[in-house]
Formats: structure tokens, C-alpha cells, sequence
């Protein structure tokens, strides 16, 4: 999915965003914006949105010195999961729906919500596309899932979403993450956590999403072969939409116009779409 006018405005304020979160001074500042803005000229509407965001957040590292410069989001984001009651969660569909709630835990959205607020007003609201029923069809012959992650935080409710399934079905479970620290996405580090319910698969991108230009082998191998491959978040829907033949289960909530306009849909809606 290809960048549109207002992914550039959603990118430079990313980088305002990431200024303030480290505190950065004014010239320090000055140089992360003329450095994004470069990136920006240099780059034309043939891009995805994840391609340039790996440019412009390498850009930030170099300049602030920081590795992982969202680094205390990711940490506050896990520690607000993590305090969420999920014992109510009984079946799949209430799984994925506490799964695509906790889509909102996005540094780089261009619209930010309230998580407890969503679970508490949304968790009852049906999905704007569902495609479960073909889902469950699906899932009750398959021997392998892939869930390829998102974000931090929401990948908390990924797990529950996982030990889920997992009581539900005799399924080897594959989590995708990514191969280095990129905006709030969720790297081997923060997926800890999972592996006692998941095979971690680091995928080798530094973009915020699974783009097929990137991956390594053993990910390419286990995302090829999978009965179900089952994508979270709106970075991997527009690295992903359209883009191999494979059928891909899309998991997210609207949070940008440019995806509304893109399946039909409105921000804030939830949508379970295979594509």
C-alpha cells in the first residue's frame, strides 16, 4: 500500500513525537526534522509507509545516539497491558476481539485512543469486517498459524489470544517480530514473554511491517507454507495488502484516514479482513 499526502504529515510528526519523547534540545531537534524532511523529498509516492518510517526512525537513532528510541513507550505501554483483567476471555472471538482492541498501542498512529476506554466501549461492538467464520472454518484443519506481531503492549493480549486458540486446537502457533528496534514494535526482546505459548521467529526487517523485500529465509519459509497466516496492525496491512498471493488475515483497528479511504471502512472501526 503506497504512501498518500497525508502519510508525509503523519511521518514528520512522528518525528516531533520521538523528539519529545527523549527530550531532545532545539538544534538536536533541528537536525531529526531536516533529516525527516529529507528522507521525505527523497523518497516518492511508490513507497509504503513502513519503508520510509525504517528511514527516517534509522535517522533519529543516528543522530540521537539512541538504538531503540522508543524505548520508554514500549516499557509504559507492557506495564498498562499488563495491569488489564483478561479472565473474561473465554472464547476466540473474544480473544481476537481484546487481540484488535490492543491494535491502539501505537506510537506511530496518526490518531491515538484510550485502550481502557476502547475495551470498555468496544469490546461489544461488531467488527466492520468479519471474516471469522471462514477463520474458524480454516483453523479447524490447519497444522500451522503464523501471527506476525505488531506492537508493544498489545502483543500482552496477543498471548492471550495464542493460549486461546492453543486450548481450542492442536495447532503449532509461529510469533513474528521484527529484527530490530522500529518505532513501538515488538522485536524478540519485549516477545519474551510468549515463548512458553509460541515459536519466536525473528522476520530480519527493520521496517513496521512484514515487508516481503526484507524477510529472512526462515521466516519466508514458515510464512509460505502456514495453513493460516494471520497479520496484527495496520503496518504489516500495508506492507502485506495485496502484495503476495497467499492469503493473509488482516487483525487491526482503523487509525488513519488513508486506510478508511482504503477498504471502505471508518477510523475506530475494527476489522478482521482476509485478503
Amino acid at each position: 500500500m503506497n504512501i498518500k499526502p497525508d502519510c508525509i504529515a503523519c511521518l514528520f510528526n512522528q518525528s516531533l513525537k520521538v523528539t519529545k519523547l527523549l527530550e531532545l534540545d532545539d538544534e538536536t531537534s533541528k537536525k531529526v526534522f531536516d533529516s525527516t524532511a529529507q528522507i521525505l523529498i527523497d523518497h516518492d509516492m511508490s513507497y509504503t509507509p513502513p519503508q520510509i518510517a525504517k528511514e527516517i526512525y534509522q535517522a533519529i537513532s543516528d543522530i540521537s545516539g539512541e538504538e531503540d528510541p522508543v524505548a520508554r513507550a514500549k516499557e509504559y505501554s507492557t506495564q498498562e497491558a499488563l495491569k488489564v483483567d483478561t479472565s473474561f476471555i473465554k472464547t476466540i472471538p473474544d480473544a481476537l476481539k481484546l487481540a484488535v482492541i490492543g491494535n491502539v498501542i501505537d506510537f506511530g498512529a496518526q490518531n491515538q485512543f484510550d485502550l481502557n476506554e476502547m475495551i470498555q466501549n468496544h469490546f461489544h461492538q461488531a467488527f466492520g469486517i468479519d471474516d471469522f467464520p471462514t477463520f474458524e472454518k480454516e483453523l479447524k484443519e490447519a497444522k500451522e498459524l503464523v501471527i506476525i506481531g505488531d506492537n508493544v503492549g498489545e502483543h500482552i493480549f496477543d498471548k492471550v489470544l495464542i493460549e486461546t486458540i492453543k486450548k481450542n486446537y492442536d495447532i503449532e502457533i509461529y510469533y513474528f517480530v521484527r529484527g530490530k528496534p522500529i518505532i513501538n514494535d515488538v522485536t524478540l526482546k519485549e516477545a519474551q514473554i510468549l515463548k512458553d505459548c509460541a515459536q519466536l521467529i525473528d522476520t530480519g526487517v527493520a521496517t513496521p511491517g512484514y515487508d516481503l523485500n526484507e524477510i529472512n529465509a526462515e521466516s519466508k519459509a514458515i510464512f509460505d507454507r502456514a495453513d493460516i497466516v494471520l497479520a496484527k496492525g495496520m503496518g504489516n496491512f500495508e506492507s502485506l495488502y495485496l502484495a503476495d498471493k497467499r492469503p493473509v488475515y488482516f487483525l487491526f483497528v482503523v487509525k488513519c484516514t488513508v486506510v478508511a479511504q482504503a477498504i471502505g471502512k471508518e477510523v475506530k472501526e475494527l476489522i478482521f479482513k482476509r485478503d
